[in-house]
């Protein structure tokens, strides 16, 4: 099970995993159900109160609005 920093790192080199995330993010938005499905995709255990901190978080890293 990877960690969500580990998935950042991941994101800096792996170039399929930054077209899934440019995709999912292409309209500059993410739904919950998109968040969580991506994350288990990824077998990421993320919690349900943890969602709004990692969305902040990918805000900050620029993957959406």
């Amino acid at each position: 099970m990877a960690t969500v920093e580990e998935l950042v790192q991941q994101y800096q080199t792996d170039k399929a995993l930054q077209d899934e995330v440019a995709a999912i993010t292409a309209d500059g938005k993410v739904t919950i159900s998109e968040f969580i499905a991506f994350a288990k995709k990824h077998d990421v255990k993320i919690s349900l109160s943890d969602i709004p901190k990692y969305m902040e978080q990918a805000k900050q890293l620029g993957f959406i609005k």
